[in-house]
C-alpha cells in the first residue's frame, strides 16, 4: 500500500525537521567514564596550545598544511597552588599519584571565556612540590606545580 505524498505532508516533515535544527546549541561537557574530578582551586593557571598539523613542503618555498586528525586543538596547563597547607598539598599529590600520570580525570578550567564551562579530560604527566613560607604559629605551607595535559576520549 502506497502512502500518497501531498505537499502538506512534505512541508510538515520540513517543519519538524527545522524545529530539530533551529533548537538551541547544548554545550555538554566530556566526562571520564569513572568520575574523578579534580576539585581544588589553583592559585595560577596558564595553557599552551599548537594545533597539530602535517605540512608538505615544496620547491620555491610552497607549503600545504592539513590538520592532524580530528582532535587537533589539545591544551597543556601549567598549574599553582602557592602557599596551600600540608593536609591539602598531601591531598592534591596522593590525588595524582593515585592517577600515575595514565588514568584520566574531569577538571574545569578557571576562568572560561565561554559562557558555560567546559569539563575537559585531562592526564598530569608530573609535579612538583616545594616548600613554601611559614605563618606566625609555626605552620608550614607548600607550593605545589603541575601540568595537565588534555586527552580526548
Amino acid at each position: 500500500m502506497k502512502i500518497p505524498v501531498t505537499v502538506t505532508t512534505i512541508t510538515a516533515v520540513m517543519r519538524d525537521r527545522l524545529k530539530l535544527i533551529r533548537t538551541e546549541p547544548q554545550l555538554i561537557a566530556p566526562l571520564d567514564p569513572s568520575g574523578l574530578v579534580f576539585k581544588w582551586c589553583v592559585t595560577e593557571a596558564s595553557y599552551d596550545l599548537e594545533p597539530k598539523i602535517i605540512k608538505a613542503q615544496f620547491g620555491d618555498g610552497y607549503a600545504q598544511r592539513r590538520p592532524e586528525g580530528i582532535n587537533t586543538q589539545a591544551c597543556m596547563w601549567s598549574l599553582t597552588m602557592k602557599n596551600i597547607d600540608a593536609a591539602t598539598a598531601g591531598d592534591v599529590v596522593t590525588f595524582l599519584s593515585d592517577r600515575n600520570g595514565v588514568e584520566v580525570f574531569n577538571w574545569t578550567p578557571p576562568r572560561q571565556i565561554v559562557d558555560e564551562p567546559v569539563t575537559q579530560n585531562v592526564i598530569c604527566p608530573g609535579w612538583n612540590l616545594g616548600y613554601g613560607q611559614m605563618i606566625a604559629d609555626g605552620t608550614l605551607l607548600y607550593n605545589l606545580q603541575f601540568k595537565f595535559e588534555q586527552v580526548f576520549l
